[in-house]
């Protein structure tokens, strides 16, 4: 379901992904040389294909299916309109120190554009950092499962911000590997810095990062503003991982760890929200999500985390931090 590319140098064409009789693309990535030199690339590509296609097997586990308007070349006539695989530009030439992911409305393919990273020498291949490629591959799910294919559905700063957040909280929720909510930073790697390309990192510890709701009051940068929303999420996986243990096996969607929970509550809350949500009513379609899945069995524990970050029940527009939570939380 993925096709992806590698593009050389400046305005040289792609060349697609070999092919081997044996399934055997193993390639030595080599960081003492430029991401450009063979065998780099291939590994680049090579990275870019597993991560792409487990990133779809796993949101499709969860209901980023045909029918709801995924990114798949066939859809085995399940729904939805099929020809529309992503196509990745690995070191794609129109840009660095970044990458980007354009999605049309369904049936068009998805384009991830990923690109080298110049602030290490030798430069370093964003396509070789699992957490900024998962990121791009959200910017697709976040705008297909939001109303209903378009595409076109996360177009104000507030919805096109949470659709930054969106992004960082999924590759947040994929990489979890223990029952403690570890840390997270994205683009560590790419930039040979620790504290990656965010203000902070994604933690549960207010003094490691400060951002709240009413931080929305003087931002107007949408990755500022994404920073809120996925820590909102960072704050709602721990408290689910806190309750229900971990799963080890994030496909399997029938268990009952806080990561599986969560994902759940992450994708089912897309189709719940409008065009152009807001932190509010996005908030409000994840209570819903729970309502809908687990009979409201959360409903405290995500207004709790709501809470924390300023987004309690008497938040409003205003972007000021409030508190409070539900009668009995």
């Amino acid at each position: 379901n993925l096709n992806p590319l590698a593009f050389f140098l400046i305005g040289t064409s792609g060349t697609s992904a070999q092919s081997s009789a044996t399934n055997n693309y193993d390639y030595a990535y080599n960081s003492a040389v430029s991401p450009t030199t063979s065998p780099n690339v291939d590994a680049a590509r090579v990275n870019t294909f597993y991560i792409g296609n487990m990133i779809h097997d796993y949101t499709y586990k969860y209901g980023f299916t045909g029918s709801a308007y995924n990114f798949q070349n066939d859809n085995n006539g399940k729904g939805g309109a099929g020809n529309d695989r992503v196509q990745i530009s690995v070191q794609d030439w129109t840009g660095s120190n970044n990458a980007n992911f354009a999605t049309p409305a369904d049936g068009q393919s998805g384009q991830m554009r990923m690109f080298t990273w110049t602030y290490t020498t030798p430069n370093r291949d964003g396509a070789l950092e699992n957490d900024i490629v998962i990121h791009e591959y959200g910017h697709g799910v976040s705008n297909r499962l939001t109303g209903g294919g378009t595409g076109r559905c996360l177009q104000t700063t507030e919805a096109g911000g949470m659709g930054e957040g969106w992004s960082d909280a999924l590759a947040d929720i994929t990489e979890i590997n223990s029952l403690n909510m570890a840390d997270f930073t994205l683009g560590s790697f790419v930039t040979g810095m620790a504290g990656g390309i965010r203000s902070y990192p994604y933690s549960t510890n207010k003094a490691t990062n400060p951002l709240t709701y009413g931080s929305l009051a003087t931002l107007s940068e949408v990755h500022d503003i994404g920073e809120v929303w996925a820590l909102i999420w960072h704050e709602i996986a721990a408290s689910l991982l806190l309750k229900y243990g971990y799963n080890e096996d994030r496909f399997n969607t029938e268990g009952t760890g806080g990561n599986i929970v969560a994902m759940h509550l992450f994708i089912d809350a897309f189709q719940l929200q409008p065009c152009n949500p807001t932190f509010l009513t996005a908030r409000d379609a994840i209570i819903q999500a729970d309502a809908n899945r687990y009979q409201g069995a959360n409903k405290c524990l995500l207004w709790q985390a709501f809470a924390k970050r300023g987004l309690g029940t008497g938040a409003t527009s205003a972007k000021a931090d409030n508190t409070a939570v539900p009668s009995g939380c």
